[in-house]
């Protein structure tokens, strides 16, 4: 009788530790670390999770800092191997880790090294951007490399929670995190300060609701974009006038990211149009412009009505209009409102 394969720890063990993960392992972190991404409150929070879980083990754990831009592997090295007089363990970083290890000699040292590294040290190689090579394989069966980017919109709303009750002692509702992370983003470093901000806003003892974002944290690109877009989608020149001085007037917003938000917006209806010329579906083209909620489904209406020579004379004027402000000729508020007119004129019904 053939005998089973067995499938226990040890096989599901290697195969966390055979490519990069997304998350610090902080049991038996290993000897060589690597940390790499745009996310620096992740590059500096697992930083901050390794200390904590090699000084659990081995007491008082040093950090000991390189500048990778201006430092010798040799000095890295040389630091890792050697004990400490007062602590049995220490950590030595290496930050912009990249601009070292570009040095090739430089690599084949590291890689060398991580063949046998040294038992009293971890060695943290962090960087915002990592270039994939022989070392990362030599990596992982020591140790571990973690990317730290932006985590999904489910992982940032998430954070936003747990974040605003464990270091900021308050409570925030399921809405207000998720509308915290609409108007910022997923990125960490921002949501973090964010909530450093608000979480001293609410009344005491109250949660952080969905007011006190919406009072204390501004719009979104996207957001302020559409507050224009979804008004001249309407075709009323009316109510384009009054957004349009709200916004410029009442809210003293600059003239300029409003134009672009025009421009933008003919873009996507050009581009939506040629792509259902092309015979794509309605989600797939929402997918290729990265559409959602109110603005997929006025977009991809729009496309159904309007004419593809109306939106081409559109960017021209656009184009006329951006020239004409190189020269200096005329002010971007009435550029803004000028180009927003002949959109409302232009924007006709098929059946009209």
């Amino acid at each position: 009788m053939a005998k089973k394969k067995k499938t226990g720890s040890k096989s599901s063990s290697g195969s966390r530790r055979s490519a990069a993960s997304d998350r610090l392992r902080t049991e038996n972190p290993g000897s060589i670390l690597i940390l790499y991404g745009a996310e620096t409150y992740l590059l500096t929070e697992y930083l901050t999770r390794l200390r904590d879980a090699l000084e659990a083990v081995h007491g008082d754990v040093d950090i000991v800092r390189f500048d990778g831009t201006a430092t010798e592997i040799s000095a890295v090295l040389d630091e890792a191997r050697s004990y400490g007089l007062m602590q049995s363990y220490k950590i030595v970083l290496v930050d912009d880790a990249d601009v070292l290890l570009k040095n090739e000699n430089y690599r084949k040292a590291m890689e060398h090294y991580a063949q046998s590294p040294a038992d009293s040290a971890c060695l943290v190689l962090r960087a915002s951007t990592w270039n994939k090579g022989k070392l990362d394989a030599m990596v992982l069966k020591v140790g571990q490399i973690v990317k730290c980017d932006s985590p999904s919109i489910a992982r940032a709303t998430s954070f936003v929670r747990q974040r605003c009750a464990k270091r900021y002692g308050c409570e925030i509702s399921p809405a207000a995190a998720a509308l915290l992370v609409e108007r910022i983003g997923t990125s960490l470093s921002r949501l973090d300060a964010e909530l450093a901000r608000v979480s001293l806003m609410g009344e005491p003892g109250r949660d952080v609701d969905v007011a006190v974002i919406r009072e204390n944290v501004g719009l979104s690109r996207e957001e302020k974009a559409w507050e224009i877009q979804s008004v001249l989608l309407t075709g009323n020149p009316v109510a384009v006038v009054q957004k349009l001085r709200e916004l410029m007037v009442v809210s003293r917003q600059d003239a300029v990211p409003i134009f672009w938000s025009i421009v933008d917006l003919i873009r996507k209806l050009r581009f939506a149009m040629a792509l259902r010329q092309d015979g794509l579906t309605d989600a797939e083209i929402a997918k290729s412009l990265r559409l959602w909620g109110d603005a997929k489904n006025a977009i991809l209406g729009a496309t159904k009505r309007v004419r593809p020579g109306n939106l081409n004379q559109l960017m021209q004027d656009a184009i006329a209009a951006i020239e004409r402000g190189r020269r200096g000729l005329g002010t971007s508020e009435h550029a803004v409102e000028m180009l927003a007119l002949r959109f409302v004129h232009e924007f006709h019904p098929l059946d009209r």
